[in-house]
């Protein structure tokens, strides 16, 4: 009956987003074939420590779109601080001003902080409240506060005593009514990316309204987002890792964004030179058949993603360093076997992943 009651309610909205998206499209470079495939390549560069290289692919990735994503400018800046480019340090680190970074938070960066004691950052700290002055000026921020309220909304009763065996039928209300919400907004506004409504303080990697999102799953036959994210991701708006996070939450979509998964042994004298386990030290991946990959790499791609041999390589890399933003919630899944048989169990269809 939900799902009924969703289509009829959201026809409305959703004619005025095809609309939007139309007009949009009209104006607006798809992200998926030139930014992302530069930004991966600038990440993968990265990894193998190749700054100079990383650094080319992000002016290439920046040049082709009229608004880049904060978390590239970051890792741009940093980037530029191992080249020594001190002229596109202070350019990428006025673009997160712009985009509504705090002061605080990059000072607390490990990647700025060899640039604190100098005179250009002193310089640049000068200049932060006329670049934040630009950023409330340009950006809708009575919009992001309205969203922010979605997540007020959900959280509420949650938090209340009973939580959610108390308040379900509140909750279920509240969820459809943040749905119609959101929905409007989007039809309004197209979806609220941070060009729209900025980044939060600290650069965040979700705003706060994807709960709605999030709360609307196929088990419980919500409201489907799929192609709103899509469409999202191709217009600049949203980032592919982010979608994907959000469709796979949703249960619509598979892009395998659980890369790893580490297992621990509960009872680990059992688990020793057990034949039947595998290395528990390493990192453990999803035993999928060549067809299985090319499949979901097939659909990663065309979201804008990087492979699947990509995408463990740069989780694993993230977690080897702490200067570049490269960070993947729900990438890996921590287990903890109560006993051996469970590790076995646990263990059964994943394989070991070497971090060369």
């Amino acid at each position: 009956m939900r799902h009924v009651f969703c289509k009829g309610l959201f026809k409305w909205p959703l004619l005025l987003l095809l609309c939007f998206s139309y007009t949009y499209a009209l104006a607006s470079p798809d992200y998926i074939a030139v930014y992302h495939p530069a930004i991966n390549q600038a990440e993968l560069s990265l990894a193998q420590k190749d700054y100079e290289g990383a650094l080319s692919f992000y002016q290439e990735a920046f040049a082709a779109v009229p608004a880049p994503f904060a978390k590239d400018y970051f890792n741009a800046a940093v980037c530029a601080t191992h080249t020594g480019e001190e002229k596109l340090i202070y350019k990428y680190l006025e673009k997160l001003a712009l985009k509504g970074a705090d002061l605080e938070y990059l000072k607390r960066q490990k990647g700025f902080k060899p640039l604190q004691e100098s005179k250009k950052w002193r310089k640049f700290e000068r200049k932060y409240p006329k670049h934040q002055k630009k950023y409330r000026e340009r950006v809708n921020l009575d919009l992001r506060a309205d969203l922010d309220e979605l997540y007020a909304r959900d959280q509420y009763f949650r938090q209340a005593k009973g939580g959610l065996r108390v308040h379900a039928d509140t909750l279920r209300k509240i969820e459809a009514a943040n749905v119609t919400i959101l929905l409007n907004a989007i039809a309004q506004y197209g979806y609220p990316g941070e060009d729209l409504i900025g980044v939060g303080d600290t650069i965040e990697w979700l705003p706060r309204f994807a709960i709605v999102i999030e709360r609307q799953t196929r088990y419980m036959r919500g409201y489907d987002f799929t192609e709103i994210l899509q469409e999202a991701v191709r217009q600049g708006r949203l980032a592919p890792h982010a979608a994907a996070y959000l469709m796979e939450k949703q249960g619509f979509s598979e892009y395998k964004t659980r890369a790893l998964v580490k297992v621990t042994c509960g009872k680990p004298k059992e688990c020793e030179d057990d034949k039947k386990l595998p290395d528990l030290s390493k990192f453990m991946k999803e035993d999928l058949s060549e067809a299985q990959e090319q499949k979901i790499n097939e659909q990663r791609l065309s979201l804008g993603l990087e492979r699947l041999s990509e995408y463990r390589d740069k989780v694993l890399f993230s977690l080897r360093q702490q200067e570049f933003k490269l960070n993947y919630p729900g990438a890996i899944a921590y287990y903890i076997a109560p006993s051996k048989e469970a590790a076995i169990v646990l263990t059964e269809r994943l394989v070991t992943v070497e971090d060369d």
